[in-house]
């Protein structure tokens, strides 16, 4: 069974795309993933925390959504957990940030929930925010924007408390590799990617 967390900056960016009528952005097909309830033949459980979803619903609100659909989407996503292969309700953390390497409250309080749910994979956009000291880096693709930019991709392999490992994604990373049976995990990931010493770039 895998354990995802979905940073809020991905919800976000799905509710966007739904709003304006899209329907296979990179952030709509990482969510279709994960209400499927499963992960390449895996069991998958969504994880989030109250933290987090009150800052998805804040988000929302902020860009004019309406608070009744806002209220129903931040339901559906506990009645995901709630009805997930272990039946997660959404978790209480408390505290700043758990590594002093990730400066920012929000982002420590998103990483404090995928080490108190154990989680396999996170999800995010702002893989930098989650690059601590322990955090070993792998270079993965390069992404194309729309205005046709290219932006080196990486993932990130974190020690969870427990021991296991955390593997830090983007959502353009966790669709290709969803779509090809790419088995997440630390031991694929540094058998087929390079690593990437230098996170400034």
């Amino acid at each position: 069974m895998l354990i995802v967390v979905p940073d809020v900056n991905v919800l976000v960016s799905r509710a966007n795309a739904d709003r304006a009528g899209r329907s296979s952005t990179i952030s709509q097909k990482v969510v279709r993933q994960l209400v499927s309830g499963e992960l390449n033949g895996e069991p998958l459980q969504l994880a989030m925390s109250f933290k987090m979803l009150d800052t998805y619903r804040d988000v929302l609100l902020r860009k004019g959504y309406d608070r009744e659909a806002v209220a129903q989407s931040a339901d559906g996503l506990i009645a995901l957990m709630r009805y997930g292969p272990v039946g997660f309700d959404p978790y209480l953390v408390l505290g700043g940030t758990p590594e002093p390497s990730v400066m920012d409250v929000e982002d420590g309080g998103v990483l404090a929930t995928a080490y108190a749910a154990h989680a396999n994979i996170l999800i995010t956009d702002n893989l930098k925010d989650f690059a601590g000291h322990d955090a070993e880096a792998y270079v993965t693709s390069v992404a194309r924007s729309a205005a046709g930019t290219q932006r080196e991709l990486y993932c990130l392999i974190r020690k969870r408390p427990d021991g296991h490992s955390l593997i830090v994604v983007h959502p353009a990373d966790f669709v290709r590799w969803t779509e090809s049976g790419f088995k997440m995990s630390a031991g694929a990931i540094r058998a087929s990617c390079t690593a990437k010493p230098d996170l400034s770039r």
